[in-house]
């Protein structure tokens, strides 16, 4: 994967026969031709979930057509707040198989997105002309709660 920028606040990455185009909104000085980097990390979410669901519903021949997901942010400061919170909004069709819900739920709420963020304690570092200038670490849970 690689990034370059074809102009102003526009990134332009590369992923194999992909091309992710990102930018912000005018009031921060981009273009708005595209989700701003933010957006596009909460559709990771919302998107790895809706494909892990329909994947559940396709094994179960499940109809999934009808269903709709929403992904409510509760963040308001996404830089400051050390405890961010996420609803996911699942609509279900009054005749979907009640006996459904639990193991469907169980089997979207495990992607691999989601479990980057609350699972694992990702690392960034970072490399200017192949010298490590530095490190970022998830806080641990203890240090998260001040122990």
């Amino acid at each position: 994967m690689s990034l370059s920028f074809p102009c102003g606040l526009v990134t332009k990455t590369e992923m194999g026969d992909f091309t992710l185009i990102t930018d912000y909104p005018e009031d921060r000085g981009g273009t708005n031709i595209a989700f701003n980097p933010w957006r596009l990390f909460l559709a990771s979410i919302l998107t790895c979930q809706g494909v892990n669901l329909a994947k559940y519903c396709r094994e179960h021949n499940l109809d999934y057509s009808k269903i709709t997901i929403k992904l409510e942010s509760l963040v308001e400061d996404n830089k400051n707040d050390p405890f961010p919170e996420y609803h996911l909004m699942v609509e279900i069709p009054e005749d979907f198989p009640k006996d459904q819900i639990k193991p469907m739920t169980t089997y979207f709420n495990d992607c691999p997105v989601v479990n980057h963020l609350t699972k694992l304690n990702p690392i960034i570092k970072t490399y200017m002309n192949n010298e490590l200038i530095s490190v970022k670490e998830r806080l641990k849970e203890d240090d998260r709660h001040g122990s």
